[in-house]
């Protein structure tokens, strides 16, 4: 609107001056003097070229009365509380006394019957549009949809690598074992007969003692044991120097007897030998593992750990001897692999608003064989306002009804104008992202986040809790991990998601990030436990779209996703995209509002709201 036209306006409206304190009145003075200066010096509201103006409805030259004003906001109240007396339209809404048009019933319903009559039979007065029957052609419309767009879900359905833990007890065994002892009390002396021995003669030991079945213990008194044989030594006995050995055997002697090697006979046995007993030999120890056999003989089970759990008295008596050990019985636990079959897809299946796409393996190294995990993929709606349940119609040509209320269509503006906004905004944009180290456009960067495979966790919920405006998003990226926390979706701010993980997460709900795909990141057994999506971020979601429709028109697919590494396009690519062929749709009215030009009509209505805030504060001119 021309700044005189609108100055116009602002005088028409304060034709009339309150009478209001002092104080009051020069903030009024001040407050529009401003409004007028600034209005002035906004040089959006002033046409750069006379034909601008003259297009202008209601334009009347530069020149008008009320410019006189502009430095004389005193003289503007007076003039206008001169003219209130005189005028007819302010005398009627502010005179009580006048009398007022008034209009009869009778009136009132001739002048709403043609559209009483209109409203009970549309079909008959829709002129100008084609209808096959008296009722009209009115077709309903298919139901509408509120959805901000759509995001891919995946779920998991294969084999799953489970874990379960045993435990057993292992136990101390302790055996003492039982020796048979022959003893022998055996001489060095002559060994023939005639001598006289006593003893059996030491000589007849010697093969057992080599073969181990006889060992010699200690020395013994020659003289002083004669007493088992039947024997007592001479007075002469201790000069002649013989010497005499205890000898125990397992097993009775076999070298002794009559003969070469003449020996006594014990007179309490009647046998060579002086006595016969069992001895405790030394005690044997052995781990008993038999409670374990079933978890250590399978191969998918590992011991985790063994502690003791019986270690008190450490000194025992086993069968009549005491040993002492620092731990008598242990608890083993293992740690058990199963292989079975999971499926976590219930919940998108079971969801009628999402669509099944396809099917993807995650095996890691596919041997050949059937995949053992899936990744099942689906199409679903970006959560938004739910859509309006009034049923919809097409009447005729150019009619539009709901629910009876019937208006004529309007017709949809060309799109030719927000296409070459758009373009000239992709080529600014190319400006701004030209590396020159790499002489490439529109690159991207390559980020990913994880979920275990059948796992509650999951890092790329992505737009499962719906799109963000850009301010929002970027607001929060720069505000820290604090405000990328409180934006990013709920449930990866409670699991062990990485504050890389909830950049993405807000970056793909603000429509920066094209989903590459989704790979085995590990696996255990041959089976995938984890997998990890991938997807390229750009620096505006113009940016994201130019490289999906631009890698089509280049016949440039995306990489396998466990490479991809969002590389833009070469200044020759750049050159061969037709942008005039890319669907744009999604961005038209972010570079729509960004270019629009100022609004007038809200200069207008903020003129409005003054004036009539200064009269409800003070009253009408001439009121009480």
């Amino acid at each position: 609107m021309r700044r005189g036209a609108l100055l116009s306006v602002l005088l028409t409206m304060l034709a009339v001056s309150p009478a209001a304190g002092q104080t009051t009145l020069d903030q009024a003075r001040e407050e529009g003097r401003k409004l007028a200066e600034d209005a002035r010096n906004d040089s959006a509201l002033v046409p750069s070229e006379e034909s601008q103006a003259e297009a202008v409805p209601g334009y009347a030259g530069t020149t008008l009365p009320q410019s006189s004003y502009f430095d004389d906001p005193d003289r503007l109240v007076s003039d206008a509380g001169a003219a209130a007396g005189s005028n007819e339209s302010y005398r009627v809404v502010t005179d009580p006394d006048k009398l007022r048009p008034t209009f009869s019933n009778a009136e009132i319903l001739a002048t709403t019957a043609r559209a009483t009559a209109i409203e009970s039979d549309p079909s008959t007065y829709l002129e100008g549009e084609d209808y096959q029957s008296a009722a009209g052609n009115c077709t309903p419309l298919p139901p509408g949809s509120s959805t901000a767009g759509y995001y891919e879900a995946s779920c998991n359905s294969g084999s799953k690598v489970s874990q379960e833990s045993a435990s057993c007890t292992v136990t101390l065994d302790v055996t003492v074992p039982r020796d048979r002892v022959y003893t022998y009390y055996t001489g060095r002396m002559s060994t023939l007969p005639s001598d006289g021995g006593v003893y059996p003669a030491r000589a007849a030991f010697d093969d057992e003692i080599a073969a181990g079945v006889c060992r010699e213990t200690r020395a013994i008194d020659y003289c002083g044991n004669f007493g088992p044989f039947g024997y007592t030594p001479a007075p002469s006995c201790r000069s002649l120097g013989h010497t005499a050995y205890e000898v125990k055997c397992s097993e009775p002697a076999q070298g002794i007897g009559p003969g070469v090697y003449h020996s006594g006979i014990v007179l309490a046995t009647g046998q060579y030998w002086l006595s016969y007993e069992e001895e405790a030999g030394e005690p044997a120890f052995t781990r008993n593992e038999s409670a374990c056999a079933v978890p250590a003989s399978d191969g998918q089970c590992a011991v985790e750990r063994e502690i003791c759990v019986d270690n008190d008295p450490v000194t025992r008596v086993i069968d009549g001897v005491a040993v002492t050990q620092g731990c008598w019985a242990w608890s083993r636990s293992y740690q058990c692999n199963r292989i079975g079959h999971d499926n976590d897809c219930a919940d998108l299946e079971s969801n009628a608003s999402c669509t099944y796409l396809r099917e993807e393996c995650l095996d890691e190294e596919p041997d050949g064989g059937p995949c053992k995990v899936t990744d099942r993929i689906y199409r679903c709606p970006v959560p938004g306002p739910s859509p309006s349940s009034d049923q919809q119609y097409i009447c005729g040509d150019d009619v539009y009804c709901i629910n009876g209320d019937c208006e004529p269509i309007v017709r949809e503006a060309s799109t030719e104008f927000k296409d070459a906004l758009v373009a000239l905004h992709a080529l600014d944009q190319a400006g701004e992202e030209f590396d020159p180290d790499t002489l490439t456009v529109f690159s991207g960067e390559r980020q990913t986040c994880h979920k275990p495979v059948f796992g509650l966790i999951d890092c790329c919920a992505g737009k499962v809790s719906g799109l963000l405006t850009v301010g929002a998003g970027a607001a929060a990226l720069a505000g820290g991990p604090a405000a990328i926390a409180a934006l990013a979706t709920p449930l990866l701010t409670l699991f062990a998601c990485s504050t890389e993980e909830k950049m993405l997460d807000i970056k793909d709900r603000m429509g920066f990030c094209h989903k590459v795909g989704t790979y085995c990141s590990s696996s255990f057994l041959g089976i995938c436990s984890t997998r990890r999506t991938a997807y390229c971020c750009f620096e505006s979601k113009l940016s994201r779209i130019l490289q999906e429709q631009g890698r089509i028109q280049l016949g440039k697919p995306w990489g396998a996703p466990k490479r991809e590494q969002c590389q833009g396009f070469s200044i020759d690519e750049f050159a061969r995209l037709d942008l005039s062929k890319m669907d744009f749709t999604e961005v038209y009215a972010e570079f729509i509002d960004a270019a629009r030009l100022p609004d007038e009509v809200e200069t207008i209505a903020d003129i409005q709201a003054k004036i009539t805030n200064y009269y409800e504060l003070h009253g009408a001119p001439g009121g009480p």
